[in-house]
């Protein structure tokens, strides 16, 4: 398929606008990635899958404005674009939105610490006293299972008397 210089031109800065945008998909997993920490299998998982949908998008994109050729100047035009990203506008996203996430984290944080607070202060004030009422439970378990152990056995050595006796008798 021939295409006109304008075209070829069209193409071009699609591609550039297709690599500037996967670009910046790309900042928004290293976002999600500083934001939630996670283990290296799940950060290649994820890039493996970002990489599989950047091939079919780019196939998409070649397939119907191409006609299914891969050009040079696309290829070039793709990866220029992801580089000129990168270069000029990924620092400052990347600056921003840790910024964004921080000042997040803090809202967060405060906001669970102002819900939380009353139930601490709570915590703190019946700590002692609930403490002290639950050592004394304890003791008066203690007590009170070594004494059903006494009745247990008394109970026991009665019904042992008693089955003798029944035993006797007939």
């Amino acid at each position: 398929m021939i295409l006109s210089l304008h075209e070829q031109a069209r193409l071009f800065l699609l591609t550039v606008l297709m690599g500037g945008g996967m670009g910046l998909f790309y900042d928004g997993l290293r976002v999600f990635r500083h934001a939630l920490p996670h283990k290296r299998f799940w950060v290649q998982t994820e890039d493996g899958l970002f990489w599989l949908l950047a091939v079919f998008l780019v196939f998409g994109v070649m397939l119907r404005a191409n006609g299914g050729e891969i050009r040079f100047f696309s290829v070039f035009g793709l990866f220029g674009g992801m580089g000129l990203y990168f270069l000029t506008l990924s620092p400052w996203v990347i600056a921003v939105s840790d910024s964004i996430i921080r000042v997040l984290k803090y809202v967060i944080g405060l906001f669970f610490r102002i819900i939380f607070t009353p139930f601490r202060l709570l915590y703190l004030l019946f700590r002692r006293p609930l403490g002290k009422i639950g050592g004394f439970c304890v003791k008066q378990e203690k007590k009170l299972l070594q004494l059903c152990k006494v009745c247990v056995k008394i109970k026991k050595s009665r019904f042992q008397r008693d089955w003798k006796m029944l035993r006797r008798k007939k």
